[in-house]
């Protein structure tokens, strides 16, 4: 009875050492708010979470009551839409080049647009172009009076596309009128719209990029270059960032995009350069980034001799990621958070097939930070993760003991 008693106590005192293991290391916590029924539920990554979170999410956690892990995944929805994009040619009604211009009339179905994709020969010949658009292709009302075209290499052998992007419309016709500057035109071939909005069957929130919140911003002239110090509150996940910038009417500079990679950074010791793009009055100001995470960044723009532009806003966005999870009714479940010696679980939800958005969401609360392990805490032998395996393995040992033990007795017996 005795030995019984012994190894019940050893069973629990190793299912609390494997459980303090699962959940040792991480730094934050928020607890899921109870559901309704039991089912798969979507929790949202938002960017307070993101902000505790590798850019992987490899150190995300979900734990019920005990501070076991529960199995979930980690999906971005906009790449989960339930039916493909949709492009479709548009008919040209018009076309007249001369070395002077080139004037393109696009007949458009009565729906909401906002690109126009032009096909064409081959080139690497940068050109502006003026958009306008019209009900009845008499009068015309101006939607872009500056967008710069930039060509680019499609799949298609020797064919060249550029994409006009802009504020969606539903005029019955769009005109395009394309500066040639006295030089021979493009030979354009087609027009077409793409368009995958509304194909996401569900909340369409979910497939929005996630905007961070407002960023403080200190700007610094010099002779030919602004340098720009971006803080954030926190440090979110970044993948998109968007400009807002005056000064200038018309202009085209180069930025170049830095990371701090030391404490002593500053504006003529600005890191790593991660990004160089261009901006120029014509562009929507938008750009993609190699996704990273930091509170601060820096923006370095190439005036040359021109004036400085001012810099009114940076937005931050990224992709906006949930966690699929299965949670049980009146129970309890909790988000772990922050962990930089984490490696990305493997459970079996990576082969089931869920469609994401039919998917109730799974609400957090407020954000826990979890006692650290520094100071006279890091002294403690639950804060030894050496410790803490080295007893599991005593454990282990002895465990195995008394049953050896037990089991001799009986056969003696």
């Amino acid at each position: 009875m005795k030995k019984k008693r012994i190894s019940t106590l050893l069973l629990c005192l190793l299912a609390g050492l494997f459980s303090f293991a699962q959940t040792e290391g991480y730094k934050y916590k928020t607890n899921i708010d109870s559901i309704k029924e039991a089912g798969f539920y979507n929790i949202v990554l938002g960017p307070e979470i993101n902000a505790r979170l590798k850019t992987d999410y490899s150190d995300l956690r979900i734990i019920n009551s005990t501070g076991k892990w529960v199995p979930h995944l980690v999906r971005l929805p906009a790449n989960e839409q339930t039916n493909q994009g949709v492009r479709w040619d548009l008919s040209i009604l018009k076309k007249e080049s001369t070395a002077a211009f080139t004037e393109i009339v696009i007949a458009s179905p009565k729906k909401e647009i906002d690109n126009l994709t032009f096909r064409l020969t081959n080139t690497d010949v940068e050109r502006y172009c003026t958009l306008t658009g019209s009900d009845d292709s008499t009068n015309w009302f101006i939607i872009n009076d500056s967008i710069t075209i930039k060509p680019f290499h499609s799949e298609e052998k020797n064919i060249s596309t550029f994409t006009l992007q802009f504020p969606p419309n539903v005029y019955k016709f769009y005109k395009a009128f394309i500066n040639n500057k006295g030089r021979a035109p493009y030979n354009i071939l087609r027009v077409s719209n793409s368009s995958s909005a509304g194909n996401f069957i569900g909340d369409p929130s979910l497939v929005v990029p996630l905007q961070n919140p407002a960023a403080a911003i200190t700007q610094k002239d010099s002779a030919k270059l602004s340098y720009i110090l971006i803080k954030q509150k926190a440090s979110y996940h970044v993948n998109k960032i968007e400009l807002k910038l005056s000064g200038v009417k018309y202009f085209s500079r180069r930025i170049d995009l830095h990371i701090p990679q030391s404490r002593t950074h500053n504006f003529t010791n600005p890191g790593l350069l991660i990004k160089s793009f261009t901006v120029s009055n014509n562009s929507t100001l938008q750009f993609s980034v190699p996704v990273f995470k930091d509170s601060i960044f820096y923006l370095i723009i190439y005036n040359e001799d021109n004036l400085p532009l001012q810099m009114d806003a940076v937005n931050t966005y990224a992709g906006l990621y949930v966690a699929t999870v299965y949670l049980e009714k009146e129970k309890n479940y909790s988000l772990l958070l922050g962990n930089e010696n984490a490696a990305a679980p493997n459970y079996d939800l990576q082969e089931l097939n869920l469609k994401i958005d039919s998917l109730p969401t799974a609400y957090t609360g407020k954000l826990e930070t979890l006692k650290s392990n520094d100071g006279a805490a890091s002294n403690s032998w639950m804060n030894n993760k050496w410790l803490v395996w080295i007893t599991i393995a005593a454990g282990g040992i002895l465990l195995t003991f008394f049953t050896y033990k037990l089991v001799k007795d009986i056969n003696k017996k």
